[in-house]
Formats: C-alpha cells, structure tokens, sequence
C-alpha cells in the first residue's frame, strides 16, 4: 500500500465511513476504492479534489504526506496560532476602549487634561499596533496552511459549549452595572476636584472588560469551528469578507474622526465616547446587509 492508500485508509476510518460509503459519495464503486486503498490503481482529478473537500485536507497532504502525522503537527500549530490571536485581538479590541475610559477616569480624577489625553493616545496607539500585528499574522497563517482537518473531539466542543452562555451573561451584567452608574453619575458623591467624568470612566472601564469577554468568548467559539475557518480560505467568500472588512473600517475610521473632532473641538469628551458602539452598530447592520446580498 503506496502513501495515498494509507491516507485514504486512515481519513476514511476518521470518517468512520466504509469503503462502500466512501464509494457512494464518490459515485464509483466499492472496488474502485479498494484499489485506490491498495496501491492498484488512483484516482482521477476530479474524484482527488472530492476527497480533499470530503476530508478537508489540502492535495499534497493527501498524495505526499503522512496524513496523521501532519494531522497531529496541523492541529498543534492550529491550537497554538488560534489561541494567540484569541489573545492579541481580545487585547487590542479591550485597549482601545481602556484608551476612553482612562481619558474619562483621569479627567474624572482631576488631572491636567493634557496628561488624561497623552494616557489616551498612548493607550489606543498600543491597541492599534496589537490589532495590526493579529490582522498580518493571521494573514500569513491562512495563506500557509488554508485547510485544517478536524481534530477538536465533540466532548471539547461540548465543554466550551457549556461555559459560552455563562461568560456572555457575564459581560452584559458588567455592561448593565455600569450603565446604571452613568447613568445616575449626577446623583453620585464626588470629592473635592473630582468631576462625573469620573463614573462615565467607571462605565468605559466595565464596557472594555465585557467587550473583552464577548471577544475572547466569540473567538473560541469560532476557533472550534474549523469547517468554517476551511470555508472562509475558499476565494468567493474571502472576496466576500474582505468587502465586508473594508466597509466596517471605513465606518471604525468615521467614528474615530467623529470622536477626535467631538472631543478637541467642541469639548464634548463626555459624550463623545458614543460614536465608538455607535460605529460598532452599524458594522453589524452593514455585515448583515453585505452577507445577505446574493
């Protein structure tokens, strides 16, 4: 048995398929298969290109290599890649928040304000540059390695299944509790010096911490999802999310000018602050409409 039979052997068996379901899905019969198995015989283009997409390996992996060593070598880097742009994102995303909410805090407390936004612009100028960075490496690993099979057992998936409604829930109550403190920011004691900006920083502090949670918690799920992360590597949806990708940064850079002209023109910094879940909102309706086009 040549290196292809031992991996079509070993992929169908992960597939927990029979040589005569594999045949059924190929359109060709039990014997062809048993063949191709044994080293008699191969198969054509075509029926090559089905048994990639079936096992959702790339052609060299499945004609060259051996199959579950590279399964075991994809997986790791895979889970090491995934996670570390888990990390990186969830970082950024909650920085660039922070960067708001230390303004608020910081004015809050009464310092100068040429201090507040100095915290402001080194804290967002740190969050962009983690944010890049993720984007560019992510980049790279997508063009290495375009297909990964799936290795995550159902138990794992199950587990992290169990905790996602409980972090979720977590970040809306974080949210919600400091909603109530903005809210009522007029009503609350202040020191002498202290201003409201003090509970809206309160606020921002919260939000960065939930949104930081939704992030890490939505990454983990798609990280599980590797069939979609196979999907997304195929040219027309990529063309379809880099349309997306594009549209929502024009929107993010909006609401940052919009934000910057609010706060160093017309001094609104108390409010100012809105455009950002503001822009975030219409992303969402933006990726909604674009995906929804046919």
């Amino acid at each position: 048995m040549g290196i292809f039979g031992d991996n079509l052997q070993f992929y169908r068996k992960k597939k927990d398929m029979t040589q005569e379901q594999l045949a059924e899905q190929l359109e060709v019969s039990r014997q062809t298969v048993s063949k191709w198995e044994s080293g008699v015989s191969y198969p054509e283009m075509e029926k090559i290109l089905q048994l990639c997409d079936l096992f959702s390996c790339s052609m060299d992996t499945l004609m060259r290599n051996n199959a579950a060593e590279s399964e075991v070598e994809d997986g790791e880097g895979y889970e090491r890649h995934m996670e570390k742009r888990r990390k990186n994102i969830t970082l950024g995303v909650s920085l660039l928040i922070l960067s708001v909410a230390f303004q608020q805090l910081f004015t809050g407390l009464g310092w100068q304000e040429a201090v507040a936004n100095t915290l402001f612009f080194a804290t967002a100028i740190v969050a962009i540059l983690v944010l890049v960075v993720a984007g560019m490496q992510e980049d790279v690993y997508r063009k290495n390695h375009p297909i990964i099979p799936e290795f995550y057992t159902p138990e794992e998936i199950a587990r992290f299944d169990e905790k996602f409604p409980i972090r979720i829930a977590t970040g809306i109550g974080m949210i919600l509790v400091g909603a109530l403190l903005a809210m009522n920011a007029d009503d609350f004691p202040l020191w002498a010096g202290a201003k409201e900006e003090f509970y809206y920083g309160i606020f921002l502090f919260l939000v960065a911490i939930a949104v930081g949670i939704f992030v890490h918690s939505g990454l983990g799920k798609a990280k599980y999802d590797i069939a979609a992360y196979n999907r997304e590597n195929c040219k027309a949806v990529k063309k379809e999310n880099e349309t997306v990708g594009i549209w929502c940064g024009c929107i993010m850079i909006v609401a940052t000018i919009v934000f910057f002209v609010a706060g160093f023109v017309f001094n609104l910094w108390e409010i100012c602050w809105v455009a950002f879940p503001v822009g975030g909102m219409i992303c969402g309706i933006a990726t909604l409409i674009l995906k929804g086009r046919k």
